[in-house]
């Protein structure tokens, strides 16, 4: 008979476990927003092809352990994903754009593989947001498109001004024109 009961032992911390938390945790500190998505019923090879997906868009994207994940979330944003870190969980994280994760499993559900991870939730910048809200934001136009829309509504009325001043100064010269021309025909 032992002196100790295994499940304890199995709970004790071991290095790797720790470094993996630490891991966690660092990549939560810097993430700008993260998407969880349960991946269950997905085959070894589509994963692989999900991976490969992410990683050319220069997003993180991991299959987690859901203990080591509380753990690791524990005074970051992502604290408020305790309770999702449940089942299957793959996490889906960009360090520099917000809607990058959320725009990339689209576009991946999008591209015609069986199965696809179902979104349970996510975090944008401090803020949980549910699986309609990720939906919303893969939805946006990309930044550069919105940067272009909102310099074409800045130059619409400065191209209008421009074009009214202009037609000033032109009945302006074409007034002082005709003054010039009358006062050299008398």
């Amino acid at each position: 008979m032992l002196g100790f009961d295994l499940r304890e032992v199995a709970k004790l911390p071991n290095a790797e476990k720790i470094k993996k938390v630490e891991e966690l945790n660092g990549l939560f500190m810097k993430a700008k927003s993260a998407v969880l998505a349960n991946y269950q019923g997905i085959e070894a090879p589509e994963l692989t092809a999900l991976r490969s997906h992410m990683r050319g868009r220069s997003i993180d994207f991991r299959v987690i352990k859901n203990t080591l994940a509380r753990q690791a979330a524990k005074n970051t944003p992502f604290e408020l994903l305790d309770q999702e870190f449940n089942g299957p969980v793959s996490l889906v994280v960009s360090y520099e754009d917000a809607v990058a994760p959320a725009k990339a499993l689209s576009d991946y559900a999008k591209s015609g593989d069986k199965k696809t991870p179902k979104v349970i939730c996510g975090v944008v910048e401090g803020k949980k947001v549910s699986p309609e809200e990720v939906k919303a934001l893969a939805d946006l136009p990309s930044k550069e498109a919105l940067i272009a829309q909102l310099l074409a509504t800045m130059n619409g009325p400065t191209t209008n001004f421009v074009g009214a001043l202009s037609g000033l100064l032109r009945k302006l010269v074409g007034t002082l024109n005709a003054i010039r021309e009358k006062k050299a025909s008398e």
